[in-house]
C-alpha cells in the first residue's frame, strides 16, 4: 500500500494477505467462527504490530471491525506481556480508520481529503504509525493496569447508543424491542460500576478525564477476558446474576419492584457483549450533564422505536426541568413525612419522576439544620415513600427501565407500578402473576383514599391515545372491550350538557383520573395540547377544569418543543389547583410565551453551534420563568405575565388570553405615521365568471401560482384541475396580492408579477386588490413586517396548523407612509426587481454558453434524461 510506504516501511515490513497466518474469528451476522487473515500486516523486529485491512468505496468500515479485532485478539492473546499488535486500520478509500488493537471505536478517523501533509489528522496518523513508534515494546505499566474514563457530552453517549444499537442488531440477528432490552441490562451493570466508581473516588470523578485502577472497575473488557477463561459469558452468569440476585432479596422483602426476572440472562453472543462493553468502557456515565439525569434509556429507546409509535411523546428535558421548577415540591424538615408525595400516571422511563428526586433530595442536602444522619434517613424516606410512578406499557416494559433508572440515579423506583393508571376498577385477571396482584392491590389502597393521596403531580400523559365504546364484531354478545370498561368510569363521558360521549381522549381521561388522587389543594403539572386549550370542541373540558380546579398559570411551549417525537404539536405547561371547594373563586393567572424551552433538544443526532446557544437560552428561560412565577404566587407579580380571570372565561392559551394585537398602534401615531386598517387600504378580489375554474368540467391543464415564505412567488408544475381536491380554482392577475390562509405567519405573502398573471390558486389563499391610494408592493412589504405577522399569527385559528381568515386580519391596524416615502420605495424596489431578472438571465445565458461550447448538450443526453430519469 502507498500509505504504509509513505509512513517509511519498506517492502519486507508489509505483509500481504497470503503471507500471513489464517485464525479463527468471529464474523458478523453469524454466531459460527471463520478463517480470517487481514489483507496486510505490518511486521517489525519479527513482530506484526499493524493490520490493514482494505474494503470497496461502497462497504461500511463499521461491519468489518470485528475481525480484524479478534485478529489482534488472538495473536496477543499469546504474550502475556508486551503485546505486539497495537492497532489495525480499516480503509475502503473514501474512510480511514485507526483503531487500537482491543477497541472497537476509531481512535482517528480520516476522510480522502484529509490526507494532506499539512493536514492535523493526517500528521496524527504518521506520528502513530511511524516504523520507530510502532517498534517500540509495550512495557507493563499503571497505564496497562488503569482504564481511562472520561465525561460524555450528549452527542458522544447518542453516537455510542445508536452503534450498540446497530451492533447488537446485525450481530445477533435479533428484533429491536430485543436489543434495547439487552442493552438495558448491560448499561445497567456498566453505570453500576460506574456507580461504585463515583462512589470510591468522589474527587477524581471531578475531572473531565481521568484514570482508575482496572481492579476497581467492574465493567472492562480486561476483567471480561479474565472471567472468559472459567465461563463462555462472564457478565451474564456472574455479575448480571448477582446484580439479579440482591434484587430478588429486595423485592422479596417487598424493598423494590421488579426490574428483571429471576431467571433473567443477557442473551447475547459473548463476542456481540464484548463489542458493547468495548464500545461503552471508556465512557463514564455517571459523569454526563446533570440535564442528561434519566435520558439515557430514553436515548437508545427513541433511536430504536420512535417515541410516537410507543403511543406516547419523551418529554424534552428542558420541558422537564421548567415544571419540576415550576411545582415548588416542599420538603418538611420537621416532619419528613409531611414532605409532598408527587405521582406521575404515565410516567415512561421515568424522566419527570428523576428530576423530581433530584430536586427533593437536593433541598435536603442543602438544609444546613439537619445532620448528615437526618439528611440519609430523609432522603430514603423520599426514594421508599414520596415519589410514585406508573405505566402501562409493556414492549418494552416501561415501568420496568422507569424503576431501574431510579434505582440507578438514586436507590428509588419502589413505587412504580405496571398498571394502566386510567383504570379505576384495576380488576383481577387470571393471567395476573403474584407481583402484578401485589401491585394492583397497592393502587387499589392509594385510590381508596376518599380524601386523595397525592399533593403534587406532574406528567405529559399522551396526546394521541383514545378509549371508544364499541363492541368488536368477534366479541360475545354482551362482552365489553376493555376500552369501554374503562371509558365506562368517567364522569367526562357525560359532562358536555349530558351528551354520551363514544370516545375520549386519554389525556382528558388522566385529568378527570389526577383529580380523583390529588388531595383538595393539591397542585397539577401537566403538559397539554394547545388545541384543548383553544379549541371550539373541547370548550366543554374547559368548563369542566375551571369547575373542579384553581388555574393557577399556563406557560406557552414553543411549536417544536417535541420535534424529537418527529411531530408537530403545539403544547403548554397547564398548572392547576384542586379546589377545597366548587363554589372557590378564579384568581388572576400567570401566563408565559416561551421561545426557546424545548427547542434545545433537537431531533438530529448531528451537534451544531446552534445547540449550545438554544440550551444557555432554555437556561435562562427556566430561571426567568420561575423567578417570574414565584414572584406572581408570592403577590408581587409582574404585570406582564398576569392575565385576570376574566380572559379566561373561554379559551385558555396564552396567545389568546396574554397577548393583544394593536399594542403598537400609540406609538405609530405619536410618530406622526398614517394608521388605518388593513381593510381600508385592501379588499377581496371580485371574480369574473372566467377568472373561477370549476375544477370538474375543466379539461384543460393550469399552472398554479406556489407562494414562498420569502414573499416570492412562482410558477409550479401544471395540472389537471380535476385531479386536485378542490371544487373551484382562482385565477390571479398581476397586482393581486396573495396571501396563504396557512403559512401566513411564515410570510407567504406576495404581489403577483406580470409574467404570473393567469395562473391559479386555491381557496387556501385570500386574493385582494389595493384600493385607491395605496400601492400593492408598499403594503406587500407592511404585510410581511415582524409585527403585522405577529399579529396575523395572533388572531389565526387552530393550535398546530394555523389558520388565518380575511374577517380576523382585515381589522388589524397597520401604519403607511406619506406619499413621497412609498413612491421612493416602489421605484427602487422595481429597479432592484428588474436587475435581479436581468442577473439570473444573465447568468443562465453564460452558463448555457459555456456547456454548448463543449457541446455538453445533445440529443441522445436529452433522450437518456428524458427515457431514464428517476420518478420524483
Amino acid at each position: 500500500m502507498k500509505l504504509l510506504t509513505e509512513l517509511g516501511y519498506e517492502d519486507q515490513n508489509i505483509r500481504p494477505k497470503r503471507s500471513l497466518a489464517e485464525l479463527s474469528v468471529k464474523k458478523l451476522n453469524s454466531r459460527r467462527a471463520v478463517k480470517y487473515r487481514p489483507d496486510y500486516g505490518v511486521v517489525l523486529k519479527n513482530k506484526i504490530r499493524l493490520i490493514v485491512e482494505a474494503k470497496s468505496p461502497s462497504e461500511s468500515l463499521e461491519d468489518h471491525i470485528l475481525q480484524p479485532r479478534d485478529y489482534c485478539a488472538t495473536i496477543n492473546g499469546e504474550h502475556e506481556k508486551n503485546k505486539p499488535v497495537k492497532y489495525f486500520l480499516l480503509s475502503n478509500g473514501n474512510l480511514t480508520q485507526l483503531y487500537k488493537h482491543d477497541l472497537n471505536m476509531p481512535i482517528l478517523a480520516l476522510s480522502f481529503s484529509d490526507f494532506e501533509n499539512d493536514n492535523n489528522k493526517f500528521k496524527k496518523l504518521k506520528e502513530l504509525l511511524n516504523v520507530n513508534e510502532l517498534s517500540k515494546e509495550t512495557e507493563d505499566s499503571n497505564e496497562e493496569n488503569s482504564l481511562q474514563l472520561k465525561k460524555a457530552p450528549l452527542k458522544d453517549v447518542n453516537e455510542a447508543f445508536a452503534w450498540c444499537h446497530q451492533f447488537i442488531y446485525k450481530n445477533d440477528n435479533i428484533s429491536q424491542g430485543a436489543a434495547f432490552m439487552e442493552f438495558v441490562k448491560i448499561v445497567a451493570l456498566k453505570l453500576l460500576s460506574d456507580r461504585e466508581i463515583r462512589d470510591k473516588y468522589p474527587n477524581k470523578v471531578e475531572e473531565e478525564q481521568f484514570n482508575v485502577p482496572l481492579a476497581d472497575v467492574r465493567f472492562s473488557r480486561k476483567l471480561l477476558a479474565e472471567q472468559e477463561k472459567h465461563t463462555a459469558n462472564p457478565l451474564s452468569s456472574i455479575w448480571f446474576s448477582d446484580f439479579i440476585s440482591k434484587m430478588e432479596i429486595e423485592i422479596s422483602t417487598k424493598k423494590k419492584k421488579r426490574i428483571f426476572e429471576k431467571d433473567d440472562q443477557i442473551n447475547l453472543t459473548p463476542e456481540t457483549i464484548n463489542g458493547v462493553v468495548s464500545k461503552l468502557e471508556h465512557l463514564f456515565l455517571f459523569g454526563i450533564d446533570a440535564d442528561l439525569n434519566g435520558r439515557l434509556f430514553e436515548t437508545f429507546l427513541s433511536a430504536t422505536m420512535r417515541g410516537k409509535d410507543l403511543g406516547q411523546y419523551f418529554t424534552p428535558r428542558s420541558v422537564v426541568k421548567l415544571g419540576v421548577a415550576l411545582a415548588g415540591l416542599k420538603i418538611d424538615a420537621q416532619d419528613i413525612s409531611r414532605s409532598d408525595r408527587v405521582y406521575d400516571g404515565c410516567c415512561g422511563t421515568g424522566g419527570f419522576l428523576i428530576d423530581v428526586f433530584a430536586d427533593m433530595w437536593s433541598k435536603i442536602e442543602k438544609n444546613p439544620s439537619l445532620s448528615k444522619e437526618k439528611k440519609e434517613e430523609y432522603k430514603q424516606a423520599i426514594a421508599y415513600g414520596h415519589i410514585f410512578g406508573a405505566d402501562i406499557g409493556r414492549d418494552p416494559n416501561l415501568s420496568r427501565i422507569a424503576r431501574l433508572n431510579m434505582y440507578l440515579h438514586g436507590d428509588g423506583g419502589s413505587c412504580i407500578y405496571n398498571i394502566d393508571a386510567l383504570d379505576k376498577e384495576l380488576p383481577v385477571h387470571k393471567t395476573d402473576k403474584p407481583e402484578l396482584l401485589a401491585e394492583k392491590e397497592q393502587m387499589r389502597n392509594i385510590y381508596a383514599n376518599k380524601e386523595g393521596f397525592f399533593d403534587v403531580i406532574i406528567t405529559n400523559p399522551p396526546f394521541a391515545k383514545k378509549y371508544s365504546i364499541g363492541k368488536s364484531k368477534d366479541k360475545e354478545k354482551n362482552e365489553i372491550s376493555n376500552a369501554e370498561r374503562i371509558l365506562s368510569q368517567y364522569s367526562l363521558k357525560t359532562y358536555d350538557a349530558g351528551k354520551v360521549k363514544t370516545e375520549l381522549r386519554s389525556n382528558l381521561m388522566f385529568m378527570e383520573r389526577y383529580y380523583d388522587v390529588l388531595k383538595k389543594g393539591g397542585r397539577l403539572l401537566t403538559v397539554i395540547d394547545d388545541g384543548i386549550l383553544n379549541g371550539k370542541d373541547y370548550s366543554w373540558f374547559r368548563d369542566w377544569l375551571r369547575e373542579k380546579f384553581i388555574i393557577n398559570a399556563v406557560v406557552s411551549l414553543p411549536g417544536d418543543a417535541f420535534q424529537r417525537s418527529m411531530d408537530r404539536v403545539k403544547t403548554s405547561i397547564l398548572i392547576l389547583t384542586k379546589k377545597h371547594t366548587e363554589n372557590e373563586s378564579q384568581p388572576s393567572i400567570f401566563m408565559y410565551p416561551c421561545v426557546f424551552v424545548g427547542i434545545d433538544d433537537p431531533a438530529r443526532a448531528r451537534t451544531l453551534p446552534i445547540d449550545a446557544h438554544n440550551k444557555k437560552k432554555a437556561k435562562e428561560e427556566i430561571e426567568d420563568i420561575s423567578h417570574e412565577y414565584q414572584k406572581f404566587t408570592s403577590g408581587n407579580g409582574n404585570e406582564k405575565y398576569i392575565v385576570d380571570a376574566d380572559r379566561i372565561s373561554d379559551r385558555l392559551d396564552v396567545k389568546h388570553c396574554l397577548m393583544t394585537v394593536g399594542s403598537n398602534k400609540e406609538n405609530w401615531l405619536s410618530k406622526g405615521f398614517k394608521v388605518t386598517k388593513i381593510e381600508d387600504a385592501l379588499e377581496l378580489k371580485v371574480f369574473t365568471e372566467d377568472e373561477v375554474i370549476e375544477c370538474a368540467e375543466h379539461s384543460a391543464t393550469e399552472v398554479p401560482l406556489i407562494v414562498r415564505y420569502d414573499g416570492s412567488s412562482e410558477a409550479g408544475n401544471a395540472i389537471f384541475p380535476a385531479d386536485t381536491q378542490y371544487n373551484r380554482l382562482y385565477r390571479v392577475s398581476e397586482g393581486d396580492v396573495v396571501i396563504s390562509n396557512i403559512a401566513a405567519s411564515y410570510g407567504s405573502i406576495a404581489v403577483v408579477p406580470e409574467d404570473l398573471g393567469g395562473c391559479v390558486v386555491s381557496s387556501e389563499y385570500t386574493i385582494l386588490r389595493a384600493k385607491p391610494g395605496f400601492e400593492p408592493k408598499m403594503l406587500w412589504a407592511i404585510l410581511r413586517s415582524p409585527v403585522v405577522l405577529s399579529e396575523i399569527l395572533l388572531v389565526a385559528t387552530g393550535a398546530n396548523r394555523t389558520r388565518v381568515k380575511w374577517d380576523a386580519m382585515k381589522s388589524l391596524s397597520i401604519p403607511y407612509p406619506k406619499e413621497t416615502t412609498e413612491k421612493e420605495f416602489v421605484e427602487s424596489l422595481l429597479k432592484l426587481e428588474a436587475l435581479e431578472k436581468e442577473t439570473v438571465s444573465s447568468k443562465k445565458q453564460i452558463i448555457d454558453l459555456a456547456v454548448n461550447n463543449l457541446e455538453l448538450v445533445t440529443n441522445d443526453a436529452e433522450i437518456i434524461l428524458s427515457a431514464f430519469k428517476p420518478p420524483k
